[in-house]
């Protein structure tokens, strides 16, 4: 089974109420059976919902930080929502290793999702998310899935 963020897959869950449907990630699964999922969402997140930043965190670690409580997520609001983030990765992770996934396909540049350790990504964002860095401790293999501006509806 692979995880694959639900935004990737047309599901209107992203911070903005939108989507980033990626057509050509279909092809990546062949015939494996997917969980479509939102960390965010998950954790108690509305959509759409305020975006959110990192505050203290190293870059290429900032999943970890907030995990560990040496980082916050703060939305546009000034809002803490660092728990809604790691509450919504865990029960991801809880259902990854119930359904034996071992790939996660993941939007590039979110909070939760990302997954760009050296910081190659040309648009930016974060090194590691909440999510990718629990999965990422799990053993579960990470990639990110890289989406445009002008692909997300």
């Amino acid at each position: 089974m692979i995880l694959v963020s639900a935004c990737l897959l047309g599901h209107r869950v992203r911070y903005d109420g939108r989507h980033c449907l990626r057509e050509d990630v279909r092809g990546l699964l062949g015939d494996e059976p997917v969980l479509a999922l939102c960390p965010e969402v998950m954790g108690g997140l509305g959509t759409p919902r305020p975006p959110a930043r990192f505050v203290g965190a190293s870059f290429g670690r900032e999943g970890a930080d907030v995990l560990s409580g040496r980082a916050r997520l703060v939305n546009e609001d000034g809002k803490d929502v660092s728990l809604a983030f790691a509450r919504g990765a865990k029960l991801v992770a809880e259902l990854c290793a119930q359904h034996g996934v071992r790939l996660a396909l993941l939007k590039d540049r979110s909070p939760s999702c990302g997954w760009d350790p050296q910081g190659v990504n040309p648009q930016g964002g974060p090194g590691q998310g909440v999510l990718a860095a629990l999965l990422s401790q799990m053993g579960v293999t990470v990639r990110e899935v890289r989406s445009s501006a002008r692909g997300e509806r």
